[in-house]
């Protein structure tokens, strides 16, 4: 068990990890009972079914907020609460480097100009003295991220939205029911956001819902999902079969999410001694969810080769990988190479001068492309991986750990 698997010794493990989401009886029920109905699509159902409406309920009773909206995806839904928060030409909006482009890319498509502030090396969420240093008076709303579940600083960004007058928008789609200072996330913010998409905590397959204690902007919303009402509206709806198996999923979340925490303190616990590996807990008075549990591998002692310790785990059977690469670097934020061909930054309503448009270079978030260059690794602990899967885990980081001097003499 000495030699490293990926130079051809023994793998620590041979099984595959454990697959999610796992779909049973009652999930198969709840679609079957909408199949029934022979009608699939959401609103106006003749049949009375009303899954979309009771899934709405169940999770605006669930988080603790006066209004759910059902929604295709998480994209659509970020896509509507900046059109309801009144985002468009010539407004920028503030988003974290460190997640998926969706948060991003929603912003082009209401025709505003995404900035990208830095992270806190705590949680790294959004750092409030970042994205206050990037507010122009074009600024007109920003999306915190709560990374993989890890609660991120809302108290500190949310005075500085407020001082500033900025919509908050919490894309909570690595958030399904994590805490921060007694509060549900999604529920602090002006509107919050969630993917339901195949490998989220909630899991419809696809899907999205977007929750607020502003009816204006429930209501906006409510009416730009559909095509028809006076507001530029979409084809945005969530099926009835996403939104039945979303009520089965719900009822079971808090429990699923609970043995993700139990799965994330076995690998603290067997991790504990392995200098330059840390797993990555939430900060005081917070309550995380995994949707990944987040390491720490310190370059300063175990070298410069994060990639090639990932890739030596790997070959033992454990799928770790790297973090998210910072989203700024992405081809579709540079006006040279947008596909949108230079917009919205190219618009001439954009009234921003030369030296004040946001900058989307190396080195614009230097904290969080240290962190995503050379420091996090992630692990999925979901049900139903167990202790047995997190204690192979452990082994495997700790044996490519003390053959670390082996992958540096490679890589050289």
């Amino acid at each position: 068990m000495n030699e490293l698997a990926i130079n051809g010794g023994r793998l620590v493990r041979t099984s595959p990890w454990p697959r999610y989401p796992v779909f049973g009886d009652k999930e198969k029920e709840a679609v079957n009972e909408v199949l029934d109905t022979n009608w699939l699509v959401a609103h106006h159902n003749p049949s009375g079914a009303g899954q979309v409406e009771a899934f709405e309920d169940a999770f605006a009773a669930w988080i603790g907020t006066p209004h759910a909206v059902g929604l295709g995806n998480g994209t659509q839904a970020l896509h509507l609460a900046l059109a309801a928060a009144g985002v468009g030409v010539n407004h920028e909006v503030i988003v974290p480097t460190l997640t998926f482009m969706a948060t991003a890319t929603a912003v082009m498509m209401q025709n505003a100009v995404p900035v990208f502030a830095d992270s806190e090396p705590d949680t790294l969420g959004l750092d409030p003295k970042s994205v206050e240093a990037r507010i122009t008076s074009r600024t007109r709303a920003v999306i915190p991220v709560c990374l993989c579940g890890y609660p991120m600083d809302m108290d500190g960004l949310m005075t500085v939205a407020r001082k500033h007058d900025l919509v908050v928008i919490e894309d909570c789609s690595h958030a399904h029911g994590a805490v921060y200072h007694s509060r549900n996330i999604g529920t602090i913010g002006d509107m919050g956001i969630f993917s339901l998409q195949q490998k989220k905590n909630l899991c419809t397959g696809d899907g999205g819902m977007l929750v607020t204690g502003n009816p204006d902007y429930a209501q906006a919303v409510r009416q730009m999902r559909t095509f028809g009402h006076n507001e530029l509206s979409y084809n945005y709806r969530m099926t009835e079969t996403a939104a039945a198996i979303g009520q089965v999923r719900l009822s079971e979340l808090d429990s699923f999410n609970e043995i993700r925490r139990k799965n994330a303190a076995i690998m603290k616990t067997e991790l504990e001694g392995i200098h330059g590996i840390r797993v990555r807990e939430p900060v005081q008075d917070t309550v995380g969810v995994y949707y990944s549990l987040l390491m720490e591998y310190d370059p300063e002692i175990l070298g410069d080769v994060r990639n090639e310790f990932v890739a030596a785990v790997k070959a033992e059977g454990i799928p770790l990988a790297p973090s998210y690469a910072p989203v700024h670097r992405h081809p579709n934020f540079h006006p040279d190479t947008s596909p949108a061909r230079g917009c919205p930054w190219l618009w001439p309503l954009y009234d921003a001068p030369e030296n004040e448009h946001p900058s989307y270079d190396d080195g614009v978030c230097p904290v969080a492309e240290d962190y995503a260059d050379r420091r996090l690794v992630e692990l999925k602990v979901h049900p139903p991986a167990c202790e047995e899967d997190m204690v192979q885990a452990a082994e495997a980081i700790r044996k490519v750990v003390k053959n670390m001097h082996k992958l540096e003499e490679q890589k050289v």
